[in-house]
C-alpha cells in the first residue's frame, strides 16, 4: 500500500489528491475540510465509511451541485456549512492529526486530473500545522448552518443560473434569496458579524446541526427497533416520538436530573435510548402527568394542522377558537406553570398581553411568510414587530416543526430528554 506524500501534484510520479484521503481514513476520528468547489462525495466517503466525524465547509455556487449539498445534510458523520461569496477561496483539509494545503477543491478534476499543487503537514513534524486547525475554525464560525429552507433556494438559483461561466450572476441571485455570508478577510473589523445574522447563525445551528440530528437519531432507533404504542398508530411518527422524549422527561430525568446525565457517544446514546423506549412500550399509563391521552393527541395535532394550514385558515377564527388550537402546543399549554386559575387563567392572560389581529399577524407571517423559514422564527421570537406575550422560542419553534414537514416539533420537554440520553444540546 503507498505511503502518505508530502506533496501532491495530480500524476503518476507525485501521486494524486485523492489519495491523501484513503491513507489518511484508516482510524479518523475527525476531519475539518474546507473547499470552495464540491463536487464529487468520494473524499467525504472514503472519511465516514470509517465512522469519521467530518466538518465540511463549501461555496454555494454554479459548481456545487444542490444533489452533493443535500447528500451531506443527510449524512449522518457530517455537518456542513457554507459561505455564498466568491471570496471563499480556501483549500484546507486536516484529518486528525494531519492537514493538506494547496490548490485542490473537492472535485474530480481537482483530486485526480488537474495539475494541482497539495501539501501535507503533520502535527508531530510541523510546527505550521498548530496554526491551521485556528484557521478552520475561523472560517467554521462564520460560515453559515445549512438549513432545508436554504438547501431548497439554492435549488431554485441552480435551475435558474446553473452555469460555472456566470459565477457573479449565480452569487448575486444567490444572495437575494438566502443573504450574504462572507469569510473573515484581513481588514479590520471583517471577523465582526452583525447582531442578527450572529442570533440567526445560533438558532441554525442549535435546531440543524444538534437538534434535529439528535431528534432523527431517536426517531430511527425507535422505527428500527419497532417499539412503539399502538395508539399512536393513525399518527405520524413525530407524535408519537414528542410524546415519548416529553415522557422520558417527565419519568426518568424529573426536575434538574436530567442536567446530571453524561454526554456520550452513538453508540452509548442508542442503548440508553432503547433501554427508554422498551419502557414506554410496556407502561399502561402513557399520560404521567402530561396533558392528553394518545386519542386526544392525535385529534390536537389534527387541529392545529387544519386551523393553521392557510392564512385564510387563520384569519377565520376568533379568539376562543385561536386559544383552542394553539393548546396542541405542548410548549404553550406549559405556560400554564407562570399563570394562576388553570386553563381559563392562561386564556385571560394570553388575551391581555396580545390582541386577536395581533396574533393573527404573527402566526401568518411565521408559518406561511416570505422569506427563509428560520429568519421568520428569528423575528418572532426577538422582534418587538411580530414576538407574542407567552410565546417564546420554545412555543415558536415547536409549532413551527408540527407544520413543517422536515422540521420535528421541539419544545423544552424534548430538549431535556434529548440531552438526558446523552446528546451535546443546550437545553
Amino acid at each position: 500500500m503507498p505511503k502518505l506524500r508530502d506533496a501532491y501534484g495530480n500524476s503518476k510520479s507525485s501521486g494524486y489528491t485523492i489519495d491523501f484521503f484513503e491513507l489518511t481514513a484508516p482510524g479518523a476520528k475527525s476531519a475539518m475540510l474546507a473547499s470552495p468547489f464540491f463536487s464529487t462525495y468520494d473524499p467525504i466517503e472514503r472519511l465516514t465509511k470509517r465512522g469519521c466525524e467530518v466538518k465540511l465547509i463549501v461555496r454555494l455556487c454554479s459548481v456545487t451541485p444542490p444533489t452533493l449539498v443535500a447528500k451531506a445534510m443527510a449524512d449522518p458523520l457530517v455537518t456542513l456549512r457554507f459561505f455564498t461569496s466568491r471570496a471563499f477561496h480556501a483549500k484546507l483539509y486536516i484529518v486528525d492529526d494531519q492537514a493538506m494545503v494547496g490548490s485542490a477543491n473537492l472535485t474530480s478534476a481537482g483530486l485526480m486530473s488537474n495539475r494541482e499543487v497539495s501539501i501535507v503537514v503533520r502535527k508531530d513534524r510541523d510546527a505550521a500545522f498548530d496554526e491551521l486547525p485556528g484557521l478552520f475554525d475561523l472560517f467554521w464560525s462564520h460560515a453559515g448552518a445549512m438549513t432545508p429552507d436554504i438547501l431548497a433556494a439554492y435549488q431554485t438559483a441552480f435551475r435558474q443560473i446553473g452555469n460555472p461561466k456566470e459565477e457573479a450572476e449565480f452569487e448575486l441571485y444567490l444572495t437575494k434569496l438566502v443573504g450574504k455570508v462572507d469569510p473573515p478577510s484581513a481588514m479590520a473589523g471583517s471577523d465582526v458579524m452583525s447582531k442578527r445574522r450572529s442570533f440567526l447563525e445560533q438558532l441554525r445551528r442549535k435546531y440543524d446541526e444538534q437538534v434535529i440530528p439528535a431528534f432523527r437519531e431517536v426517531r430511527d432507533i425507535m422505527l428500527e427497533s419497532e417499539l412503539r404504542r399502538p395508539e399512536f398508530a393513525d399518527g405520524d411518527i413525530e407524535i408519537e416520538l414528542n410524546r415519548f422524549l416529553g415522557w422520558t422527561r417527565l419519568i426518568h430525568a424529573p426536575g434538574e436530573t436530567w442536567k446530571q446525565s453524561a454526554l456520550v457517544a452513538q453508540p452509548e446514546r442508542r442503548e440508553r435510548t432503547l433501554t427508554y423506549l422498551r419502557d414506554w412500550a410496556q407502561v399502561r399509563d402513557t399520560r404521567a402527568g402530561d396533558m392528553y391521552y394518545a386519542e386526544e393527541e392525535l385529534g390536537n395535532i389534527a387541529r392545529l394542522r387544519e386551523g393553521f394550514a392557510s392564512v385564510t385558515a387563520i384569519e377565520a377564527m376568533d379568539y376562543d377558537q385561536m386559544f383552542d388550537t394553539l393548546c396542541g402546543c405542548h410548549a404553550f399549554y406549559d405556560m400554564l406553570r407562570f399563570v394562576s386559575g388553570g386553563l381559563p387563567g392562561l386564556k385571560t392572560d394570553f388575551a391581555k398581553r396580545n390582541t386577536l389581529p395581533e396574533i393573527k399577524a404573527t402566526l401568518a407571517y411565521l408559518l406561511h411568510g416570505d422569506g427563509l423559514m428560520l429568519e421568520r422564527a428569528y423575528d418572532c421570537i426577538f422582534d418587538d414587530k411580530w414576538k407574542l406575550g407567552r410565546f417564546g422560542e420554545n412555543c415558536v419553534m415547536e409549532l413551527v416543526g408540527w407544520m413543517t414537514p422536515d422540521r420535528p416539533p421541539v419544545n423544552g420537554r424534548t430538549l431535556k430528554a434529548l440531552r438526558f440520553i446523552g446528546h451535546d444540546i443546550a437545553a
